[in-house]
């Protein structure tokens, strides 16, 4: 599972300790215990097994592969598989004390206003995710005419991009890339783990959806939660996480402009 399917988790986890105020253990494989790092400090997971926790073995979980095609929030399919029908579909992140004050420290060094971007989505999974990075370079650049400091977080060693502070090496990872996005003025990238931790955080976030997403998948209701569905009537929600050459063209046509004045739109809210 990525990043943001485990915070997925986080939601049915809550529901649980609502319901008989005992936390959740989530095993898989030979009841081997699954604790992730998204889940450090979560007041609704427990890593080990103890008499008083709910077990829950994810390996019962039969819809993970069918969640895309079924155009329904991830949190709310989860949960309504396990019997819960939650209506805060809001996931759960929870910062410990030592990442807040490395990313307080950090920001001391940094603009007080700032747009972070993570252009480099991850494509192991597929790469119908990846909107064109002379495109997102594109954006950069008309954000900085405009005066706005744009900020570079996401995975160390791929491309960077031009005119942006990049601070990328001074984060270990995405817990504290999520803590460093709790403070920016937005953050903006295609869908996946750090809209996710967005999500959770309650920043402000503008997702791109390629157009191999319905925006079904989305969860309206979260607070500051942006996207922008990138598609034609022709072409969307294809599901296709094999090489999809319409997803491609549609995204290399598709107008930047839009997106930069959704960007300035929300920034200056």
């Amino acid at each position: 599972m990525g990043f943001g399917g485990d915070l997925f988790w986080t939601v049915l986890a809550r529901e649980y300790y609502k319901k008989n105020n005992k936390k959740v253990t989530f095993v898989h494989g030979n009841n081997k215990i699954y604790f992730t790092e998204m889940w450090i400090n979560n007041p609704y997971i427990s890593e080990e097994i103890l008499p008083d926790t709910n077990i829950i073995n994810l390996n019962k979980y039969s819809n993970l592969h069918k969640e895309l095609h079924t155009e329904k929030n991830s949190s709310l399919q989860r949960c309504n598989f396990f019997g819960f029908n939650p209506t805060n579909l809001k996931p759960d992140l929870v910062y410990t004390e030592k990442e807040e004050n490395k990313i307080k420290n950090l920001l001391k060094t940094l603009p007080e206003k700032f747009i972070c971007i993570e252009p480099n989505a991850k494509t192991s999974w597929t790469p119908n995710r990846l909107y064109p990075f002379e495109k997102w370079q594109y954006i950069v650049n008309e954000l900085v005419k405009n005066n706005i400091n744009v900020i570079q977080v996401g995975i160390p060693g791929k491309k960077k991009l031009e005119n942006v502070i990049d601070i990328r090496t001074k984060l270990s990872g995405i817990r504290e890339t999520g803590c460093l996005l709790k403070y920016c003025n937005l953050f903006v990238s295609t869908d996946g783990g750090l809209t996710n931790v967005s999500g959770a955080n309650g920043n402000k976030c503008l997702s791109i959806f390629t157009p191999m997403y319905s925006q079904n998948l989305t969860n309206p209701e979260i607070d500051n939660y942006h996207y922008i569905w990138i598609h034609t009537e022709d072409h969307k929600a294809c599901h296709n996480i094999q090489f999809c050459r319409q997803c491609k063209e549609i995204m290399s046509n598709f107008d930047d402009n839009v997106i930069i004045n959704e960007i300035l739109k929300i920034y200056n809210k």
